[in-house]
């Protein structure tokens, strides 16, 4: 149990996220005096600026761009997700839904009012002649179109972060020809 104490220390106080991105830490490395970054993110964080840069957690001037590979914090970076997940599964699992109508446990989903049910609730008028089906068999079929629905905006992140890139590129120079 220490063990997933530590990870989750590492999770929150000890920087298994990146500063730049707050996502978990990816291909970390790093800078001269210690802060760790996601490679990516500190490359495109100083690569319109000369060889020193500030840092952009603590705004320490960094005399050079030397990033150097953390393998150690990537690993520690993967477990600290295992533990993660694993955590929200086990939490949702032990979770008991109850009808705050009722006091019964929500058991059925309502397709047409996207909300779950107790049985009672289903007996309603509001809900009769509506597709109701168990909980069970529903999340998994609206899981799959989440996950749909995520990686289209991911995407579309992607392509503003893209434009955003070269915009800034376009507007720095502009900046330099004047």
């Amino acid at each position: 149990m220490a063990f997933v104490t530590v990870l989750a220390d590492l999770q929150g106080r000890w920087g298994a996220s990146c500063p730049i991105c707050l996502d978990y830490l990816k291909d970390p490395v790093t800078i001269s005096h210690a802060h760790n970054f996601c490679h990516s993110c500190i490359s495109m964080s100083c690569k319109s600026l000369d060889d020193s840069f500030p840092c952009p957690f603590c705004h320490f001037c960094c005399p050079e761009r030397k990033f150097i590979s953390n393998q150690q914090l990537g690993n520690l970076t993967e477990m600290a997700k295992l533990v993660q997940v694993r955590g929200t599964k086990r939490k949702r699992q032990e979770e008991t839904l109850v009808c705050e109508k009722h006091n019964q446990v929500l058991t059925l989903f309502c397709e047409k009012g996207q909300e779950v049910l107790c049985l009672q609730c289903n007996s309603s008028a509001g809900h009769q002649h509506r597709c109701v089906w168990p909980i069970e068999k529903a999340a998994p079929i609206h899981r799959k179109n989440l996950k749909c629905y995520i990686a289209a905006w991911e995407e579309s992140v992607g392509l503003f972060g893209k434009v955003l890139t070269v915009q800034t590129r376009k507007s720095l120079e502009l900046e330099e020809k004047k």
